[in-house]
């Protein structure tokens, strides 16, 4: 019967003669199951099994509420029946709340004689001596404490504790189950009441800096849809209010192109040209009307002409034309957002804003501007993301991996983040702004050191051109690494040649003569996090299918081409990424001389002293760096891959993150057979990762020989401080006791006496 709590009848009983019956039978838990309704009657059913299995007078079970930190009696055979609920302590308070604390048993054949002893009168525990309690843990976290105890006063033996604690491993995953299915049947009929979460929040910082500001939650726009009016009275009225807000929607375009371009380029800055053309197309603006005149809000017509033009898309096959239909959502929310006075939780303009949505995407990061944005926090996404990226070249503050997302994601509400360590403190308003977390610019500008034998050069990562003049200032010897993916993902379309030309020329033109290195683009899902250019398609544009794509290829074909020509304005590098069979390299080859070929042919010059380099970043490649240096300049190390792959971490997950160690010995020697392939050639060798750009990381390259280290503009100085300190005759004795090192200890206290003093 539903509402009964008497277990079947037909449970088998046996006396606790033996410690191995003590433990319960598959079939015994089935029945369990089987006879229990709801939370309350599973948790009886268990109790009264588990008293009558162990032959003790009582046995409760308690339940710990991570939110509030406590624990609950939750059901009990023995002590009294309206203790339930009302019986709550804290892990380390009473014998349960020790159990919870060490979460390991606790046995006392004299329970209120431990100086852990509680009483709790409610519960009417007086006649009762002995006590055995085990956690409930799954997947190591604590769920609740098991009990029985005594009238008299027992010594439990040490295998009837293991075999409770057996017990209760058995019935751990069935009490949480049965506690989930009732929270979900609760909130499926709108009857739990939410207790609200306090306190920090804790995420993955993606960016460093701290910044603080209202929340402005990007993909809360349907809460438009239940608020708006659908009809109205007079379509003038509508009409007009329509065009103002069209209106006001293509100025706020015109200034955005302005701030994409400073940061991304001119070329960049007219993708949103395309949606100031959906603003003034007839076709739409004749829909627009329609709804309109048929009374429709102008809020309705704008939401219903826009499911209109959703759902025909969504028909399309040809994956660029599906790819427009985020121009077209982006054009009708932009107006939707003007008509009602700004978007949900739209802050006043001279209030500084975080910024907060699920993933992302390079675009979003242009939805406030730029004087505004205090920071960015989003629910997915990785530290090598795009996003996270171009909010390291910006200097924004960015924090991610947040699971508790609801509590940030109420648009309006004050938060203060830190990049750093990746904490969020949500409902609280600062008292002032916060401080700048980088160093401060006024610096005084520096030139690249002279160079110096057995010391690597120093040279700079570049995402964005504005880059470029903070680079030079911070005494930057070139461009190592310069991530050519951003040319894809601030815009919905491929760039043309000649797109991209205009685009290395300015960086080349930039640079007044230093060298750059440029990346062809390595469009990986897993990098791209959000962008959607990608959109479904997404796979089709990853670099490791380029084998067997020829639109990839023709991709690439007119990325070498690009890149060639930018070539007669200053040195230039071309680097090939994740390179790891001698197919690819062959094609590589190939390519580049049918580019050459053809620029010739079409009377475009370019220069014939382009280098060209392959960028090692899986393991298997290692092995066959030495067949192909004979034919490359150089060879890049790229240490983020490897070591994840090398450690076995996905440095996209938090727990990778944290793991990913540069300084492991046995990940040191992996990076030797590459370098000694390359040197044996006479070709440089470069690294561009985190490894480079961590005082540590440097000194052990420094140590293994890398000739260029590219690091964040931000790190250039502080870099350079490192390698000032290093000469070269005591790198060679490191590198030699490096590859004696077995651990990361001795690892550590090799390089450690090389670090610049810590400042006071």
């Amino acid at each position: 019967m539903l509402g009964s709590t008497a277990i079947s009848p037909t449970l088998p009983h046996t006396q606790a003669g033996h410690e191995h019956d003590l433990l319960l039978t598959l079939e015994e838990i089935s029945q369990v199951v089987s006879h229990s309704h709801d939370l309350r009657e599973t948790l009886d059913n268990i109790c009264q099994l588990i008293q009558k299995r162990f032959g003790t007078a009582v046995c409760s079970l308690y339940l710990f509420n991570p939110e509030g930190s406590h624990l609950v009696l939750a059901a009990t055979v023995g002590l009294r029946a309206e203790s339930i609920g009302r019986v709550r302590m804290r892990p380390g308070e009473g014998l349960t709340g020790l159990v919870a604390e060490s979460l390991a048993p606790v046995m006392e054949p004299n329970a209120q004689h431990h100086p852990h002893f509680k009483y709790f009168p409610e519960a009417g525990e007086e006649p009762f001596q002995s006590f055995l309690g085990v956690p409930l843990l799954v997947g190591g976290t604590l769920k609740g404490v098991l009990v029985v105890q005594s009238i008299e006063s027992r010594h439990f033996s040490t295998g009837e504790a293991r075999m409770l604690k057996t017990v209760a491993a058995q019935l751990s995953s069935l009490v949480t189950d049965a506690w989930w299915l009732e929270q979900m049947g609760a909130m499926a009929h709108g009857e739990v009441a939410q207790e609200k979460a306090t306190g920090p929040l804790s995420g993955l910082g993606l960016s460093p800096g701290v910044g603080a500001g209202l929340a402005y939650v990007l993909d809360s726009w349907d809460t438009y849809r239940q608020k708006a009016p659908r009809r109205a009275d007079d379509p003038l009225v509508e009409r007009e209010r329509l065009e103002r807000a069209m209106a006001q929607a293509r100025e706020e375009l015109k200034r955005q192109e302005v701030e994409i371009a400073a940061l991304v380029g001119e070329d960049q800055g007219a993708i949103l040209q395309a949606q100031r053309m959906i603003l003034q197309d007839r076709g739409i603006e004749r829909d627009l009307l329609a709804c309109l005149d048929r009374g429709s809000s102008a809020e309705a017509a704008i939401l219903d002409t826009l499911d209109h033009y959703v759902a025909a898309f969504s028909k399309v096959t040809t994956a660029v034309l599906q790819e427009r239909v985020y121009d077209i959502k982006d054009v009708f929310h932009r107006v939707l957002w003007h008509l009602v006075g700004g978007r949900p939780g739209r802050p006043s303009a001279d209030l500084p804003v975080i910024l907060v949505a699920r993933e992302a995407s390079v675009m979003e990061l242009f939805a406030v501007e730029r004087s505004l944005l205090a920071g960015v926090v989003v629910e997915q996404g990785g530290p090598q993301s795009h996003a996270a990226i171009l909010a390291r070249s910006m200097g924004l503050p960015m924090v991610g991996k947040v699971e508790d997302f609801a509590r940030v994601s109420q648009p309006g509400q004050w938060l203060k983040i830190d990049g750093f360590t990746g904490q969020i403190d949500p409902d609280t308003r600062p008292d002032e702004s916060p401080q700048e977390a980088q160093p401060h610019r006024d610096l005084p500008i520096i030139s690249p050191p002279p160079l110096r034998l057995g010391i690597p050069i120093l040279e700079a990562n570049i995402n964005l051109l504005c880059e470029v003049d903070p680079a030079l200032r911070d005494g930057a010897a070139g461009v190592g690494l310069f991530r050519s993916e951003f040319l894809f993902l601030a815009r919905r379309s491929l760039p043309t040649e000649e797109e991209q030309h205009r685009i290395y020329s300015k960086l080349v033109t930039g640079m007044q003569g230093r060298p750059v290195c440029v990346r062809t683009f390595d469009l990986r899902p897993d990098k791209l996090a959000s962008v959607s250019l990608l959109g479904k398609a997404g796979q089709g544009y990853d670099w490791r299918l380029v084998l067997d794509s020829p639109p990839l290829q023709r991709l690439f074909r007119e990325q070498a081409r690009a890149i060639l020509r930018a070539s007669t304005l200053g040195p230039v590098r071309l680097l090939i990424p994740l390179v790891s069979c001698t197919e690819l390299v062959d094609l590589v080859h190939s390519t580049l001389a049918d580019a050459r070929t053809s620029l010739r042919s079409d009377g475009l010059a370019f220069s014939e002293t382009v280098q060209t380099g392959l960028m090692i970043e899986s393991a298997a490649a290692i092995p066959l760096a030495k067949r192909w240096m004979a034919d490359v300049d150089f060879l890049a190390l790229g240490t983020n891959d490897l070591a994840a792959s090398a450690l076995a971490f996905d440095r996209d997950n938090p727990v990778g993150t944290a793991q990913l160690d540069f300084l492991h010995p046995g990940f040191l020697g992996l990076l030797e057979p590459a370098l000694a392939a390359a040197h044996q050639h006479g070709k440089a060798v470069s690294v561009c990762g985190e490894m480079a750009a961590d005082p540590r990381g440097a000194i052990a390259l420094a140590a293994l020989g890398v000739d260029r280290l590219s690091v964040p503009v931000k790190a250039l100085r502080p870099i350079h401080q490192v390698l000032a300190r290093l000469e070269a005759g005591r790198l060679a004795e490191i590198a030699t006791a490096l590859r004696k090192a077995t651990s990361r200890r001795a690892v550590v206290g090799l390089i450690e006496p090389l670090l610049p003093p810590k400042r006071e």
